[in-house]
């Protein structure tokens, strides 16, 4: 009878063990998560490979803000903005460096031919991409490509000239038939602003912002979807270096 009383006593503490073991392997990996969610945020932004553009540009082109985890952020679609947005850049690599770093590591590219186009010339690079328009005396400099015309997108030209937005999509859609469900007003708007410009000249770090205020003595940050300017004297460098 006693042999009977500890089998059994062995097979509970068994029973036991197993329903603790997958409950703190689940503790576990919520302490993990928690942890990666709390203690690795995003504090500097290092941007290396860039020449043409300055690091507080590729910075806010990345769409990436101070205090985002770390962890969490979504490499591609961070490299696909900068990409989208500036140009001049053929790719993007994305490294994170904890604890609270985030490296934007580009390629640029470099114009080397133009072709007319409405509204001037279209400068290209080798793989034949658009770089920006630029007027005659800026294609001087480039291999011009006669004998082709660069068809600039005109959604816009076409709509004042009263094309009617449906017309437009009908035409896109070419035989597929339309049914319009519901329609919204839409507008341009764009959410650039001098203080996320700010965070974004912050976001270099103290090394690259004292050797800026060294070299340059000031700040000029373009917004790419806007064309909005932003300007910061030394001053104002000098007081966003005091905050960090």
């Amino acid at each position: 009878m006693p042999k009977k009383r500890k089998t059994r006593r062995r097979r509970r503490r068994g029973g036991l063990g197993r329903l603790l073991r997958p409950l703190s392997v689940l503790l576990t990996a919520v302490a993990v998560v928690a942890a990666l969610t709390m203690f690795f945020k995003v504090s500097t932004v290092e941007v290396t490979g860039s020449s043409r553009y300055q690091a507080g540009e590729v910075a806010a082109a990345s769409g990436v803000e101070l205090g985002d985890n770390l962890v969490l952020l979504d490499k591609y679609h961070i490299a696909q903005r900068i990409y989208t947005e500036l140009p001049y850049v053929t790719e993007a690599r994305i490294n994170r460096k904890f604890p609270s770093t985030l490296v934007l590591d580009v390629t640029e590219t470099s114009a080397v031919a133009s072709i007319q186009g409405a509204g001037g010339y279209w400068l290209l690079n080798a793989g034949e991409k658009l770089l920006e328009v630029v007027d005659e005396t800026g294609a001087q400099d480039y291999l011009r490509i006669t004998g082709l015309e660069a068809v600039n997108p005109a959604v816009s030209a076409r709509l004042d000239g009263g094309m009617d937005p449906l017309d437009l999509l009908r035409e896109a859609l070419g035989e597929f038939e339309l049914e319009v469900l519901d329609t919204a007003p839409v507008e341009y708007r764009c959410y650039c602003s001098r203080e996320r410009v700010s965070r974004a000249l912050i976001s270099m770090g103290k090394k690259d912002l004292t050797e800026l205020i060294a070299e340059q003595g000031q700040a000029e940050l373009t917004c790419q979807f806007c064309d909005q300017v932003y300007r910061f004297s030394r001053e104002e460098l000098e007081t966003l270096l005091a905050e960090m």
